[in-house]
Order: structure tokens, then C-alpha cells, then sequence
């Protein structure tokens, strides 16, 4: 953890296959169907969902909580995969990786919520965790984490002056929360279809 740290990288294992760019979940699992593994279907089918994740289901900007210990901490991805042949070896043993951004300093496992400490008594070395995302959101970015509310999704219709002629018209809910609308303007920004003149 501390080398992740200094070198401000998340890392998976499985050395002594060589570089994963632009491979496919069938390319990984041939690789790790041979030599040095030679895994079984078994096997096979664990590993190379766990490393297909790592390879080519993240993205930069998404957040990563490395558990480590009793302790989590939390990293936003600022990199493509990467495959650092210096550490292709038995003795370092974690060529595959991403560069990331630290965004908090170590976090008791004991202060999770109770659903996202669960999920991580799975043991890998890499799940999809989006569907406990503003849970992680809020705490990597030092906030309170949003309760769950009793409130029905009552909408709510914002009006906003997009252009002197032209006014926008959104739905959103009366309950809202704040890591919600930051969800919500990072999704606005990818919202164009020319450039700008």
C-alpha cells in the first residue's frame, strides 16, 4: 500500500503474461489457460472477470476504494491501463496498472455503511462496485453519506435561460441530494453534438 501510495498506482497481480492493451476477455482467458498458470475452467472463470475489470472495464475518473487491512482509502483514476514490465516478476508481482489521484487518508472499515462493508468480505482483487457509487462518492470526497430517504421520487420541473430565445426544461427530485446534482452536471457537460464556434 505504501508503494501504491508513493507511486500513486492501483495494481493487480498475475504476472508473467505480458501486456493486456487492447486485449479481449477471450484473449486474457487463452493467456491464462497457459503457462505459468495454466488455470482450470474453474479457475478460468474467476480470474479473468477480475482481471477484465481491471483492463477494460474501468475508466479514468472513476473512483477505486482499495481496501487494505482494517483500513480502506479511496483513489480516482487518472490513467489507461498500464503494463509496467519492471515490476513483471515474482518478487514485485504487480505489472498491471493505473495511475490514480489519492483523495483521502486511511478510513476505518468499521465506518463503511453496512451494505458496502459486506460487498467487500468477497475476496478479489477487483469488483464492480457501482451500485453503492454515492455512498463511495460522498466518502472519498469527505461528505456525509447520503442517507436513504422515505420520500417518493416526487419530480420537480427547473427552468433553465439556456440561450435568450430558448429556455430549458428539466425534471429532477424534490429530494435531491448534493453528490446527486453533481452526478447530474457531469452528465450536462458531455451533452453537445458540434463544436463550439
Amino acid at each position: 500500500m505504501k508503494e501504491f501510495q508513493k507511486q500513486n498506482i492501483v495494481a493487480i497481480g498475475w504476472p508473467g503474461i505480458g501486456d493486456l492493451t487492447n486485449l479481449s476477455q477471450e484473449d486474457i482467458r487463452q493467456k491464462l489457460g497457459n503457462p505459468p498458470y495454466n488455470y482450470s475452467s474453474l479457475e478460468l472463470g474467476n480470474t479473468y472477470a477480475i482481471i477484465d475489470i481491471f483492463v477494460n472495464q474501468m475508466s479514468i475518473g472513476d473512483y477505486v476504494l482499495v481496501p487494505h487491512g482494517h483500513s480502506i482509502y479511496f483513489a480516482k483514476i487518472e490513467s489507461e491501463y498500464l503494463f509496467n514490465k519492471d515490476e513483471d516478476n515474482e518478487d514485485d508481482g504487480y505489472p498491471h496498472q493505473r495511475k490514480v489521484t489519492w483523495l483521502s487518508e486511511r478510513i476505518p472499515r468499521s465506518t463503511l455503511p453496512d451494505s458496502l462493508r459486506n460487498a467487500l468480505k468477497i475476496h478479489r482483487s477487483a469488483a464492480n462496485l457501482t451500485k453503492y457509487f454515492n455512498e463511495i462518492f460522498s466518502m472519498a470526497n469527505g461528505e456525509e453519506i447520503p442517507q436513504k430517504s422515505n420520500l417518493t421520487n416526487e419530480l420537480l420541473k427547473v427552468e433553465y435561460p439556456l440561450r435568450p430565445d430558448l429556455i430549458v426544461t428539466i425534471e429532477v427530485p424534490k429530494n435531491i441530494t448534493r453528490t446527486e446534482s453533481i452526478r447530474l452536471s457531469e452528465f450536462v457537460k458531455t451533452l453537445y453534438f458540434e463544436n463550439d464556434k
